[in-house]
């Protein structure tokens, strides 16, 4: 609720802080006194609250426009992977990449922890870490293999709980943070992964490091508070992936049709863009599965890694917001669409959505029907164009254009068909380019569905499809004025988000 009295003294007050609305004055000075005081650091168009169905979640306390950047959140720990490639413990680098022979790697000094040389030994991220680590005889046995460089090494799955453990003796606060996020740790505890974590990892800490004051329970909910909230960031400059705790970007609410995006900066920290307007009070989303998946798969990917059943929108609706992806045309009639009729419920009925058509199947039957498809998707020869439209060609009339299957396809046909352009004869790539054209059209129609505005799904289907419009003014002898004029709107459109979304900026200017 926003309050009626002056945030400086307390007297009668109207004059709304433009920012984040919440807070009054009575008069500019006495604005500008608290701005200069604390409100420069309180000032956010968001705020957490919390109720019994969702815990804590993010809102919105004014209208948030498109492309604006809504927070960016340091992490409170970066980290490898469970299962890791080597990789360095101040700079995160992969050492695969970088190691120029076979012999071992650079050990840190003190711990013997690999790590890229002396200066990493002594990186912020690996220094309170290293004195606990070389207090134990513990070494790892972390070598190059140059026959396997993708090997992933299971010693890495104690630095990041035991990263967050140390946050107790030096950032307290943090700590605490992170400590109320969501664990799921029950469920988890059921896993046979946690099996695995209970025998190997607890008595890692607790023995071998000697760290005795943190109970079995402690160091299990801390790695189920991790599996349940870290964000996986992909850093090409150093050929490796990491995990990282955000304590902002935890709390925000999972929806299969979000209306925010993130990125990660230079210094990782976490940048929330609003790819549409959001409401005041509306709720702030991200999503945690891919949009192609269609409901089933998507909540049972979300079951699986973040232990909720979500019932956003799009799941709610049998028709996945006027898509039908998870249908299949029906073998009856042939004119209907099979979609489920409770569709959050895995054990639901599926019926054909004609009217005076009565065919009716099991979730069994359909769950079949569905791994037999993806099996077909799967076995596909990954470079080799022709296979995928084969697979289009076989399953647009069975499953429908807009089935989650062929959709798929049609995706990965376009990354294709987009490196394919670029060695092709003209002739060749005239006729791919066209393909590309085609199947961007129809991609794009779903994704303003699924995923509109500045999304990355909708965002990267503008940018190849004025990638391929571009080529074909190029190289065709007769360009299209219809494909010019398309051209000439797309590219008009990719500099307006690229001044809305400055993230954007270097993935359309590298597409030229």
């Amino acid at each position: 609720m926003v309050s009626t009295v002056c945030a400086v003294c307390s007297a009668p007050a109207s004059q709304q802080c433009a920012g984040c609305q919440q807070t009054v004055y009575c008069g500019r000075d006495h604005q500008r006194q608290h701005w200069k005081a604390t409100h420069r650091r309180e000032c956010h168009c968001y705020r957490v609250v919390e109720n019994a169905s969702l815990g804590r979640y993010v809102i919105a306390t004014r209208k948030i426009r498109q492309g604006e950047i809504i927070f960016r959140d340091v992490p409170a720990v970066v980290g490898p992977k469970m299962a890791s490639v080597p990789v360095c413990l101040g700079c995160n680098r992969d050492l695969m990449a970088t190691c120029r022979s076979d012999e071992r790697f650079h050990e840190c000094s003190r711990c013997g922890w690999p790590v890229c040389g002396a200066e990493c030994e002594g990186a912020e991220q690996h220094r309170t870490e290293c004195s606990i680590l070389a207090g134990s005889s513990y070494r790892p046995k972390i070598r190059p293999a140059r026959d396997e460089p993708t090997k992933r090494e299971s010693a890495y799955c104690a630095i990041v709980p035991l990263r967050v453990l140390l946050l107790q003796s030096h950032a307290p606060d943090t700590y605490a943070q992170l400590q109320r996020l969501e664990s799921h740790v029950e469920e988890r505890l059921k896993s046979p992964l946690y099996e695995v974590v209970r025998s190997n990892l607890v008595p890692f800490v607790r023995t071998v490091l000697g760290l005795q004051q943190y109970s079995a329970e402690t160091i299990l909910q801390v790695c189920a508070i991790l599996d349940t909230n870290c964000f996986e960031i992909r850093l090409p400059e150093r050929w490796t992936k990491v995990r990282a705790l955000y304590p902002l970007g935890a709390m925000l609410s999972h929806d299969c049709r979000p209306n925010t995006k993130h990125y990660f900066d230079d210094t990782l920290r976490m940048v929330l863009v609003a790819t549409v307007d959001i409401e005041r009070g509306g709720t702030i989303s991200a999503s945690y599965t891919q949009p192609l998946l269609g409901t089933l798969h998507r909540r049972l990917a979300l079951k699986q890694s973040k232990h909720f059943e979500c019932q956003c929108e799009r799941c709610t609706d049998p028709t996945e917001l006027g898509t039908s992806l998870s249908g299949f045309r029906c073998p009856k009639c042939r004119k209907g669409i099979v979609l489920p009729a409770q569709p959050c419920n895995p054990q639901s009925v599926w019926r054909c959505r004609q009217r005076n058509c009565a065919f009716s199947e099991t979730a069994t039957v359909y769950a079949a029907r569905c791994t037999e498809t993806q099996q077909q998707l799967l076995n596909l020869n990954r470079a080799e164009p022709g296979e995928y439209e084969a697979f289009i060609r076989q399953h647009q009339t069975s499953a429908h254009g807009w089935n989650a299957f062929v959709l798929q396809a049609k995706y990965a046909l376009i990354q294709l068909l987009d490196h394919r352009t670029t060695v092709e004869s003209v002739e060749q790539s005239e006729v791919s380019l066209r393909r590309t054209v085609e199947l961007c059209h129809d991609l794009l129609a779903v994704a303003d569905h699924l995923e509109p505005g500045l999304g990355f799904f909708r965002v990267k289907l503008l940018v190849t499809l004025e990638k391929a419009l571009a080529t074909l003014q190029h190289r065709c002898p007769k360009p299209s004025s219809k494909e010019g004029a398309e051209w000439s709107s797309l590219k008009e459109e990719l500099n307006r988000i690229s001044r809305l979304d400055p993230s954007m900026s270097s993935q359309i200017i590298d597409k030229k």
